[in-house]
């Protein structure tokens, strides 16, 4: 291996290293590259080096690559950057802006691979929380959000823009460009999917293909010779097909939103609907609460599901899911909502619907959730794990395209469902709402929580007359029965809720309602 000669050049430095791939385990780089990511490399190749500090007569700095899903987008700009920190004799200052954290985070953990691919690198590469450092020259590279603050004042000497299509404002990106204006030699690349044509990156992708000091490149379509094609069907099946569009076959999209389409929505919506005053027999109740303070809404939203008794193997509206309420609390400004007011409002709900649960993202809403416990409501927790964003965004897609949904006319639900978009991420997909003045789609979230809930219980096989199941009381079931956990989970609770009253009752004993609170709010543990 001559290292002089690679960092010369970046083609050398490609066929230097090895990748982890999926087909081949850990593999020469140039033994993967399809053609147009090697186009891609060499347009941009002589860029890199002036911005490393080598002289060359003609360089392309500015560049936008336009990839669908699964194009290696993160790990280009991996071996890009990686090369420019190793290569550089000098002391350099690069920025990675990606769309938020989860996503920075994917570049830092690309080029964290590529060193565990290439030991001889790991020597001179060191990895930090938001920072990539040469250790010998003190070159580094920075990882930011486009929801962290301003990069005016910076100076830097390369800049990578990952997935713009996600970044709600354009702050940030009129930050970098101009910051990039500073140094002559300095290199800024975008590698992006295709967004929607109604944002702020639509209007500045439109510039930039025209414009003679830009390379601009785009796939027409998953042409990556790595992708499985059943998995691509399988990602045309169960994505909204607009959703797609945009993430697979990187086309530009219209609307305000490509997860669900306006032709499922409108059916959902019943005219002839209104909201449920009270349980009604043959329904089980949830409900979703998304909390906000200052600068978002709080929500709720209930919906009721249609049961199928066993004896029956007829009803086809059984699993049906209908809206039955909805609730929404809007800040004023420089006021807060007054969450006691939404507590309230639950304890009511609850005496009115016997909700089975109450789906809720703990972040802001785990004081509440242990006193609403206190009072005998099945608070359950949906944390915002990738795989629970996942499993919500999957859960509010199929319901809708498989019209299980029956909705009576609510404007607020209505403006946020429109809205939605997916937005992919490592773990798959999750459905994210545009922030604007009229809010940030607060009660789509409550009701994406609830479907959570509902789908649990739709199909669900119940015994006996219909009507609403008490969690609360005795039941049989049977070992075929899919009983979900927060269900066994409140039968255990209920008989140590009993046990605890009883000690509660004892008149010499003053700690007594102490040590109910206290093991309540820890979920029922002992100590």
């Amino acid at each position: 291996m001559n290292l002089r000669e690679i960092q010369q050049s970046p083609a050398a430095f490609r066929r230097a290293i090895k990748i982890d791939t999926d087909r081949h385990g850990v593999a020469p780089l140039a033994d993967c590259l399809d053609d147009w990511q090697e186009a891609d490399f060499q347009a941009l190749d002589n860029g890199w080096r002036r911005a490393a500090g080598q002289k060359v007569e003609q360089a392309t700095q500015r560049a936008w690559l336009e990839r669908g899903r699964g194009h290696s987008k993160t790990s280009d700009l991996a071996v890009m950057a990686t090369w420019t920190l190793f290569a550089s004799r000098k002391r350099l200052s690069g920025i990675a802006a990606a769309g938020d954290k989860d996503q920075a985070a994917l570049l830092r953990t690309a080029i964290a691979r590529l060193l565990d691919c290439n030991p001889w690198l790991s020597g001179l590469i060191e990895i930090q929380s938001s920072r990539i450092i040469n250790t010998g020259t003190k070159s580094e590279l920075e990882i930011i959000s486009s929801d962290a603050a301003t990069s005016y004042g910076l100076t830097p000497d390369f800049v990578i823009a990952d997935e713009v299509c996600h970044w709600a404002k354009r702050d940030l990106w009129d930050s970098l460009l101009s910051s990039s204006a500073k140094r002559s030699t300095c290199m800024f690349v975008v590698i992006t999917n295709a967004g929607l044509m109604d944002d702020w990156v639509w209007e500045t992708r439109e510039k930039v293909r025209t414009d003679p000091a830009w390379h601009f490149s785009r796939l027409d379509g998953p042409v990556a010779s790595w992708i499985n094609q059943d998995l691509l069907a399988e990602q045309e099946r169960l994505l909204p097909s607009i959703a797609f569009t945009r993430l697979w076959l990187n086309e530009w999209t219209s609307g305000g939103g490509d997860a669900l389409s306006r032709a499922d929505i409108e059916a959902a919506f019943d005219k002839n609907l209104s909201l449920m005053p009270a349980k009604e027999s043959g329904y089980q109740y949830v409900a979703g609460l998304d909390l906000g303070v200052s600068r978002d809404a709080s929500a709720i939203c209930v919906l009721a599901i249609k049961g199928r008794q066993r004896w029956d193997k007829t009803r086809s509206d059984h699993g049906e899911i209908r809206l039955a309420y909805t609730q929404l609390w809007k800040p004023n400004r420089g006021e807060k909502i007054n969450l006691s007011q939404v507590e309230s409002a639950l304890v009511k709900l609850h005496s009115k619907y016997d909700f089975e649960s109450v789906m809720y993202d703990p972040w802001q809403a785990t004081h509440m959730s242990q006193r609403l416990e206190l009072r005998r409501l099945p608070m359950v927790e949906l944390t915002q794990s990738g795989t629970n964003l996942q499993r919500v965004a999957t859960t509010v897609i199929e319901a809708f395209n498989d019209r299980r949904l029956r909705l009576y006319p609510e404007p607020e639900l209505k403006r946020d469902l429109i809205r939605l978009r997916v937005e992919e991420r490592s773990y798959g997909f999750r459905l994210v709402s545009p922030r604007d003045g009229t809010g940030h789609g607060d009660l789509a979230s409550a009701f994406g929580y609830a479907m959570v809930g509902a789908n649990d219980l739709a199909g669900r096989i119940r015994k006996g007359q219909a009507g609403v199941i008490d969690l609360y009381a005795p039941q049989e079931v049977d070992a075929d029965d899919d009983v979900p956990y927060w269900a066994k989970d409140f039968e255990s609770r209920r008989l140590q809720f009993e046990a605890d009253q009883r000690m509660f009752r004892e008149p010499d004993d003053d700690d007594a309602e102490l040590r109910l609170a206290m093991r309540l709010a820890s979920g029922g543990r002992r100590g």
